[in-house]
């Protein structure tokens, strides 16, 4: 009876623990920003579609009654931003590059629309994340393998 309460015990801390693990590693990115229309008043209701330009993934938000849009869960890559909503021409962010566990601050401002008129705006420089005070970069597996050993062991070290 004690041998099956201790290895119960150690089944339960293994999940806890190891479903902790993800957690702790956060590299989904996430933007957000405001939609208005011309004249500065807050658009409600507009769709929100961010494209992923590598794997064609879409993901989709709407504006709340303050104009305001979260899109979370996004892999660091480059993406198209769209918004669009009734009445009013879309809106086209292309080529906005996303580090991970950045937030990027976008705000959008939709005109009414015309006879099919359509507003693109292409990113030449990256987007600077004035939200936060964080530091981040990407790492790739040749950075990681070619890390000082800082005092372990030889014998721990496996092959590269």
């Amino acid at each position: 009876m004690r041998n099956r309460f201790v290895a119960c015990a150690w089944t339960l801390l293994a999940v806890v623990f190891l479903g902790a693990a993800p957690a702790m590693a956060q590299t989904d990115a996430r933007i957000v920003g405001t939609v208005r229309d011309q004249s500065g008043a807050l658009v409600r209701g507009a769709t929100v579609t961010v494209v992923n330009q590598a794997t064609g993934q879409r993901r989709t938000a709407l504006s709340n009654d303050d104009g305001y849009f979260v899109v979370t869960g996004l892999k660091p890559a480059v993406y198209t931003i769209t918004v669009a909503s009734t009445n009013f021409a879309p809106t086209e962010y292309s080529d906005m590059k996303l580090q991970a566990a950045q937030e990027l601050a976008l705000d959008f401002e939709i005109r009414p629309q015309g006879l099919a008129e359509s507003v693109t705006v292409t990113a030449d420089v990256s987007a600077l994340d004035y939200s936060s005070a964080r530091i981040g970069t990407n790492v790739i597996e040749r950075e990681v393998k070619d890390l000082p050993l800082n005092g372990r062991q030889l014998s721990q070290r496996r092959g590269r």
